[in-house]
Protein backbone atom coordinates (compact mmCIF):
# COMPACT_ATOMS: atom_id res chain seq x y z
CA UNK A 1 0.00 0.00 0.00
CA UNK A 2 1.55 3.45 -1.33
CA UNK A 3 1.24 6.80 0.42
CA UNK A 4 0.35 9.67 -1.01
CA UNK A 5 3.18 12.43 -0.75
CA UNK A 6 2.60 15.26 1.58
CA UNK A 7 1.13 18.22 -0.92
CA UNK A 8 2.62 20.75 1.09
CA UNK A 9 5.88 19.09 2.19
CA UNK A 10 7.91 21.57 -0.92
CA UNK A 11 5.76 24.73 0.63
CA UNK A 12 8.23 25.86 3.33
CA UNK A 13 10.89 27.54 1.39
CA UNK A 14 8.04 29.89 -0.52
CA UNK A 15 6.34 30.47 2.96
CA UNK A 16 9.60 31.56 4.70
CA UNK A 17 10.47 33.70 1.77
CA UNK A 18 6.99 35.30 1.91
CA UNK A 19 6.70 33.91 -1.84
CA UNK A 20 2.79 32.41 -1.24
CA UNK A 21 -0.31 33.93 -2.11
CA UNK A 22 -2.27 35.36 0.85
CA UNK A 23 -4.94 32.10 -0.09
CA UNK A 24 -2.14 29.60 0.03
CA UNK A 25 -0.27 31.09 2.87
CA UNK A 26 -3.25 30.48 5.37
CA UNK A 27 -3.50 27.04 3.48
CA UNK A 28 -0.64 26.47 5.02
CA UNK A 29 -0.39 27.49 8.16
CA UNK A 30 -3.81 25.34 8.55
CA UNK A 31 -1.65 22.48 7.86
CA UNK A 32 1.26 23.02 10.06
CA UNK A 33 -1.18 23.40 13.04
CA UNK A 34 -2.05 19.60 12.29
CA UNK A 35 1.72 18.61 10.92
CA UNK A 36 4.64 18.23 13.29
CA UNK A 37 7.03 16.78 10.05
CA UNK A 38 6.09 19.83 8.40
CA UNK A 39 6.73 22.38 11.06
CA UNK A 40 9.56 20.82 11.97
CA UNK A 41 11.20 20.97 8.35
CA UNK A 42 9.83 25.11 8.12
CA UNK A 43 11.95 25.34 11.62
CA UNK A 44 15.08 23.77 10.36
CA UNK A 45 14.76 26.09 6.42
CA UNK A 46 14.57 29.42 8.02
CA UNK A 47 18.28 29.49 8.56
CA UNK A 48 18.23 28.79 4.02
CA UNK A 49 16.56 31.64 3.50
CA UNK A 50 19.60 34.22 3.74
CA UNK A 51 20.30 31.63 0.30
CA UNK A 52 17.05 31.54 -1.44
CA UNK A 53 16.76 35.40 -1.01
CA UNK A 54 19.10 35.63 -2.97
CA UNK A 55 16.81 34.21 -6.29
CA UNK A 56 14.99 37.18 -8.08
CA UNK A 57 11.89 38.18 -7.24
CA UNK A 58 9.93 36.89 -9.84
CA UNK A 59 11.24 33.76 -9.62
CA UNK A 60 10.36 33.10 -5.89
CA UNK A 61 7.18 34.37 -6.70
CA UNK A 62 6.40 31.66 -9.50
CA UNK A 63 7.60 29.10 -6.84
CA UNK A 64 5.10 26.21 -6.47
CA UNK A 65 2.87 26.93 -9.89
CA UNK A 66 3.69 25.07 -13.16
CA UNK A 67 5.52 27.50 -14.85
CA UNK A 68 8.30 27.88 -12.24
CA UNK A 69 11.99 28.15 -13.54
CA UNK A 70 13.91 24.61 -13.85
CA UNK A 71 16.09 26.31 -11.65
CA UNK A 72 14.02 27.08 -8.86
CA UNK A 73 13.29 23.81 -7.74
CA UNK A 74 17.09 22.68 -7.75
CA UNK A 75 17.65 25.55 -5.61
CA UNK A 76 15.26 24.43 -2.95
CA UNK A 77 16.54 20.84 -3.34
CA UNK A 78 19.81 22.13 -2.31
CA UNK A 79 18.55 24.18 0.30
CA UNK A 80 17.17 21.75 1.96
CA UNK A 81 20.01 19.23 1.55
CA UNK A 82 22.13 21.96 3.13
CA UNK A 83 19.64 22.32 5.98
CA UNK A 84 21.24 19.26 8.40
CA UNK A 85 24.32 20.33 7.91
CA UNK A 86 23.74 23.76 8.30
CA UNK A 87 22.49 23.07 11.67
CA UNK A 88 25.36 21.00 12.43
CA UNK A 89 27.68 24.28 11.48
CA UNK A 90 25.77 26.45 13.79
CA UNK A 91 26.00 24.17 16.74
CA UNK A 92 29.74 24.11 15.61
CA UNK A 93 30.20 28.04 16.04
CA UNK A 94 28.35 28.23 18.90
CA UNK A 95 30.84 25.79 20.99
CA UNK A 96 33.47 27.66 19.05
CA UNK A 97 32.43 30.64 20.30
CA UNK A 98 31.99 29.15 23.68
CA UNK A 99 35.25 28.49 23.20
CA UNK A 100 37.23 31.48 22.65
CA UNK A 101 34.91 33.25 25.51
CA UNK A 102 36.93 31.50 27.60
CA UNK A 103 40.39 31.56 25.42
CA UNK A 104 40.08 35.42 24.74
CA UNK A 105 40.28 36.47 28.65
CA UNK A 106 43.32 34.23 28.95
CA UNK A 107 45.32 35.35 25.96
CA UNK A 108 44.57 38.74 27.26
CA UNK A 109 46.16 39.09 30.51
CA UNK A 110 48.97 36.72 28.90
CA UNK A 111 49.69 39.38 26.45
CA UNK A 112 49.62 42.26 28.62
CA UNK A 113 52.26 44.31 28.58
CA UNK A 114 54.87 45.01 31.04
CA UNK A 115 55.29 48.04 32.79
CA UNK A 116 58.14 50.52 31.76
CA UNK A 117 61.36 50.10 33.94
CA UNK A 118 63.43 53.53 35.17
CA UNK A 119 67.02 53.63 37.00
CA UNK A 120 69.08 56.68 37.35
CA UNK A 121 72.47 55.64 36.25
CA UNK A 122 75.70 55.55 38.41
CA UNK A 123 79.22 56.55 38.17
CA UNK A 124 82.34 54.98 39.68
CA UNK A 125 83.48 57.88 41.13
CA UNK A 126 82.50 61.45 40.06
CA UNK A 127 81.83 62.48 37.06
CA UNK A 128 80.68 65.39 35.38
CA UNK A 129 77.14 63.38 33.67
CA UNK A 130 74.36 62.36 35.61
CA UNK A 131 71.47 60.17 33.73
CA UNK A 132 68.23 58.77 34.03
CA UNK A 133 66.82 56.06 31.69
CA UNK A 134 63.59 54.78 31.10
CA UNK A 135 63.07 51.02 29.47
CA UNK A 136 59.39 50.00 28.05
CA UNK A 137 58.81 47.00 26.42
CA UNK A 138 57.21 47.04 22.89
CA UNK A 139 56.54 44.91 20.19
CA UNK A 140 59.33 45.22 18.25
CA UNK A 141 61.77 45.03 21.48
CA UNK A 142 62.48 47.51 23.56
CA UNK A 143 61.95 51.82 23.87
CA UNK A 144 64.59 53.80 25.82
CA UNK A 145 64.09 56.98 26.52
CA UNK A 146 67.14 59.09 28.56
CA UNK A 147 67.50 62.72 30.12
CA UNK A 148 71.25 63.65 30.68
CA UNK A 149 72.58 66.60 32.61
CA UNK A 150 76.17 67.39 32.04
CA UNK A 151 77.36 69.51 34.63
CA UNK A 152 77.92 73.34 34.24
CA UNK A 153 81.77 74.42 33.91
CA UNK A 154 82.78 70.31 34.16
CA UNK A 155 85.94 69.15 31.95
CA UNK A 156 85.31 67.94 28.68
CA UNK A 157 82.94 70.28 27.22
CA UNK A 158 81.14 69.28 24.34
CA UNK A 159 82.72 65.15 24.00
CA UNK A 160 80.29 62.93 22.51
CA UNK A 161 78.79 59.61 24.99
CA UNK A 162 77.51 56.38 23.63
CA UNK A 163 74.32 54.69 24.93
CA UNK A 164 75.11 51.13 25.55
CA UNK A 165 72.84 48.21 26.36
CA UNK A 166 74.49 44.77 27.29
CA UNK A 167 72.34 41.55 27.08
CA UNK A 168 72.30 38.50 29.67
CA UNK A 169 74.72 36.89 26.90
CA UNK A 170 77.48 39.72 27.95
CA UNK A 171 77.27 41.45 24.54
CA UNK A 172 76.62 44.86 24.06
CA UNK A 173 74.73 47.18 21.91
CA UNK A 174 75.58 51.11 21.38
CA UNK A 175 72.24 52.44 20.32
CA UNK A 176 72.48 56.24 20.11
CA UNK A 177 75.63 59.27 20.48
CA UNK A 178 74.89 62.75 21.35
CA UNK A 179 77.37 65.57 22.14
CA UNK A 180 76.82 67.12 25.77
CA UNK A 181 76.57 71.11 26.20
CA UNK A 182 77.42 71.85 30.16
CA UNK A 183 74.37 72.97 31.98
CA UNK A 184 72.22 72.08 29.71
CA UNK A 185 69.98 68.01 29.58
CA UNK A 186 70.05 66.07 26.90
CA UNK A 187 66.98 63.71 26.05
CA UNK A 188 66.56 60.99 23.09
CA UNK A 189 64.84 58.29 22.52
CA UNK A 190 66.43 54.63 21.08
CA UNK A 191 65.31 51.15 20.61
CA UNK A 192 66.54 47.53 20.42
CA UNK A 193 65.42 44.49 19.20
CA UNK A 194 66.56 42.63 22.48
CA UNK A 195 63.99 42.11 24.68
CA UNK A 196 63.83 43.97 28.28
CA UNK A 197 63.83 40.88 29.97
CA UNK A 198 67.11 39.80 27.98
CA UNK A 199 68.82 43.47 29.11
CA UNK A 200 71.10 43.42 31.78
CA UNK A 201 72.76 46.55 32.17
CA UNK A 202 72.73 50.23 30.70
CA UNK A 203 75.53 51.93 30.49
CA UNK A 204 76.83 55.80 28.70
CA UNK A 205 80.49 55.14 27.46
CA UNK A 206 83.01 57.68 25.81
CA UNK A 207 83.88 57.38 22.40
CA UNK A 208 87.00 55.09 23.57
CA UNK A 209 84.69 52.79 25.35
CA UNK A 210 85.29 53.68 29.10
CA UNK A 211 82.25 53.58 30.98
CA UNK A 212 81.25 56.63 32.23
CA UNK A 213 77.75 55.90 34.33
CA UNK A 214 76.07 52.17 33.83
CA UNK A 215 72.55 50.47 36.53
CA UNK A 216 71.95 47.11 36.28
CA UNK A 217 68.27 46.57 35.30
CA UNK A 218 66.10 45.10 37.96
CA UNK A 219 63.57 43.19 35.77
CA UNK A 220 61.59 43.58 39.01
CA UNK A 221 60.67 46.89 39.79
CA UNK A 222 59.24 49.63 37.46
CA UNK A 223 58.19 53.44 37.73
CA UNK A 224 54.78 53.90 39.05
Amino acid sequence: MSVDPDPFATWDAAYAMGALSAADRAQYEAHLAVCAECRTALAELVPAVGLLSRVHADDAARIGTDDVDPAGPKLLSIARARRSSRRRALWTGVGIAAALAIAVPVTIVALAPRPAVSVALKGAGAVPLSATISLTPVAWGTKIDMACLYAAGAPDAGWTYVLTVVGDDGKSTDLSTWKADPGRTATLSAGTAQPLADIRTVEIRNTAGTVILRQDIGHGSSSG
